[in-house]
């Protein structure tokens, strides 16, 4: 089970743009007090001079500890740009250093671009955030009912509540540019099913922003790629930044494609890189043109210094003609938190006010190798952009703006006092944990579910350790379900929502359920290992009888023979599946791979198999004169097997589905 955790880890970082109770719990808790901007003196230009030497010395320690091929930095305040500077380097040429005008690959900062095109159209009086979505979709996208009531409106893909199950394996990400498609192919045959009614609980969907860029090119009648540069990036000075990619013309007329990305721009545009034995290894390109409005975007510095300019200060964009600003001031306003405590939508953009301690918007952004933040300050006046080229990038990207904004806009805010009945607290939340954003139906299902899922634990002085993708977190708590990080301002929630426990992340984009020791990894993973040598041990038992020549019951014993070899197969295929898949970032881009399908589907023949072989052991192959106690280890063989096929079946891990 093991293996199958690491054919996804990548991915789900990649997608997990990091990630409280929803509108329908049955008693909101009492909010917390807002998160209020530290005092400080009125707001004066930042000293460029000292923030170049600040970030310098930030950055230029990360690449050295953290082994980080390449580091782009935008700094902007109310007067202009203080900061646009690239660090290391950008290929794997080290004559190829990283500038200011190097393209970084965004990851999901690209869906920020993706709203303010909806406001464009609200402008204009073509949509409305009420509207139905499949009112602006072509036929082939709308989206079934599927039993729910209410439909799914452009608001709705805003906020990430459309209802959505989550996908991520099976053609997200493509190494080879010759199995891209375009954005409405990938989205009617990718298309992801509804699991809740919209407008209930934000759970991130990267399907969701695609389907509002294929909205925004369906109303225009422009691709997405040719609008989002005449009416965004061009208008903001964004001069270099982009959605395309790198392929041929030739590709992108076979597949009707976007024109591929221009050669000035590709000689500009940084790998990905890797760390292997201390090394750095630049990678192959990780195409996600098939849902580009999600996470397509490259970048420079440069350009998102201009970009960030135009955030916080919405001027700007009107000046550009990209949008009023009373359209922006909408735009950033609070639209929907899955609990009052937490982070809002605010119409696509993500609240960071709660885990830096200080009024916040933005966005962040991960693909596999490249991974990237978008954070506006308006109360400080200060604008912040950090993208990495390398994975050991991303503690830099994660703290380097809360370290500049304590170094140029004061402290955050205090940190919150400890509740009273703080073990209380503790123990009423601990236990196992599984991601909600995950998808419902394929064998994607259970992979994802294996890696999604973690333990919360309660610690003696009523801390909990909560698990944050490779490493853990401690928090701390401060009363009504929430708790505190003790090394940074960030803060999550528990509460009880129809009867289940969940647990909810500081940007109402990742929540997750308590499930019982029967649904986790734990038990299939246990079962899996007893399986195996349950296996083996009738193996051994089959070979042994093969040099005897009498035995009692021997018909029956082969029964039990052959159903140990059927599962023995079975997980041979899935152990070599997973082998040929590769290292955990590749497993991302070859899954499902040819062997692992093959595996699982010999994990079906194999618990069909089991009830068979016990039915023939028991009746037409049934021994008089075994004794009990072998009567007992044969039949403990088949109820282990058993068990082990009823607990795949619910993982959905017996036979392969996918797209």
């Amino acid at each position: 089970m093991q293996m199958i955790r690491k054919v996804v880890a990548a991915g789900m970082a990649a997608l997990v743009v990091l990630t409280g109770a929803p509108a329908t719990a049955q008693t909101p808790p009492p909010a917390q007090p807002p998160i209020q901007a530290p005092v400080q003196a009125a707001l004066q230009p930042l000293d460029r001079a000292r923030v170049e030497a600040f970030v310098d010395g930030a950055v230029s320690q990360a690449i050295l500890r953290d082994h980080i091929a390449g580091v782009s930095v935008a700094v902007v305040d109310r007067s202009g740009v203080v900061l646009a500077k690239a660090y290391g380097q950008a290929g794997a040429n080290p004559t190829r250093p990283a500038g200011p005008d190097t393209l970084f690959r965004v990851g999901s900062i690209s869906k920020t671009p993706v709203w303010i095109a909806v406001m464009q159209l609200v402008e204009q009086g073509m949509i409305s955030l009420d509207d139905p979505i499949n009112d602006h979709l072509p036929p082939d996208l709308k989206i079934p009912d599927e039993g729910f009531r209410e439909p799914i409106r452009i608001r709705h893909l805003m906020t990430h509540s459309a209802g959505f199950e989550d996908s991520v394996l099976g053609g997200f990400f493509v190494r080879d540019a010759a199995h891209l498609t375009n954005l409405e192919t990938y989205l009617r045959t990718h298309r992801v099913h509804r699991v809740r009614e919209p407008g209930t609980l934000a759970v991130y969907s990267n399907y969701g922003a695609a389907l509002a860029g294929a909205m925004v090119a369906h109303v225009t009648g422009q691709r997405w790629e040719d609008y989002v540069e005449r009416h965004v990036l061009r208008p903001l000075g964004m001069a270099e930044a982009t959605y395309r990619e790198p392929y041929s013309v030739a590709q992108a007329n076979a597949a009707n494609l976007a024109a591929p990305i221009p050669a000035a721009a590709l000689a500009r545009l940084s790998s990905g890189f890797d760390v292997k034995a201390g090394a750095l290894e630049p990678q192959a390109f990780e195409y996600i043109g098939n849902v580009a409005p999600a996470g397509g975007l490259s970048a420079s510095a440069r350009d998102m210094a201009a970009y960030l300019q135009a955030l916080l200060d919405p001027a700007r964009l009107q000046a550009a003609g990209v949008l009023k600003a009373t359209s922006f001031a909408t735009l950033r306003e609070p639209l929907f938190a899955n609990t009052p405590e937490m982070g809002s939508w605010r119409h696509g953009f993500m609240d960071f006010s709660v885990i830096r301690g200080r009024p916040a918007f933005g966005h962040g952004g991960d693909l596999i190798y490249q991974h990237a933040t978008l954070e506006i300050y308006p109360d400080a006046g200060i604008g912040i952009f950090v993208a990495v080229n390398t994975p050991t990038g991303i503690p830099l990207r994660d703290h380097l703006p809360q370290a500049l904004l304590a170094a140029f806009a004061g402290p955050a805010s205090p940190p919150p006092p400890r509740a009273a009945d703080a073990k209380a607290e503790a123990a009423k939340v601990a236990g196992a944990y599984r991601s909600l954003r995950r998808p419902a139906f394929r064998t994607e299902r259970a992979v994802l579910s294996l890696i999604g899922a973690g333990e919360v634990k309660a610690m003696p002085n009523g801390d909990i350790i909560v698990p944050r993708g490779d490493h853990t977190a401690r928090f701390y708590p401060i009363g009504h379900g929430v708790f505190a990080d003790v090394a940074s301002p960030a803060r999550i929630a528990f509460h009880e929502v129809g009867g289940r426990m969940l647990q909810f992340d500081p940007y109402s984009a990742g929540p997750a359920e308590r499930i019982g020791f029967f649904q986790g990894a734990i038990w299939l993973s246990a079962l899996a290992v007893l399986a195996l040598f349950t296996a083996i041990w009738g193996m051994v038992m089959g070979v042994r009888r093969l040099f005897r020549r009498r035995e009692p019951g021997r018909a029956a014993a082969l029964a039990l023979d052959g159903l140990c070899a059927a599962w023995l197969i079975a997980f041979g295929f899935v152990g070599a599946g997973m082998a040929a898949l590769g290292d955990q970032n590749s497993a991302v881009f070859a899954y499902p791979g040819t062997l692992l399908p093959v595996g699982l589907w010999a994990l079906l023949a194999a618990a069909l198999a089991t009830p068979l072989a016990a039915l023939a052991a028991i009746f037409p192959l049934r021994p008089h004169d075994w004794s009990a106690w072998r009567w007992s280890r044969q039949g403990a063989a088949f109820v282990v097997f058993a068990t082990f096929a009823v607990t795949l079946q619910v993982w959905g891990l017996l036979g392969y589905s996918g797209w």
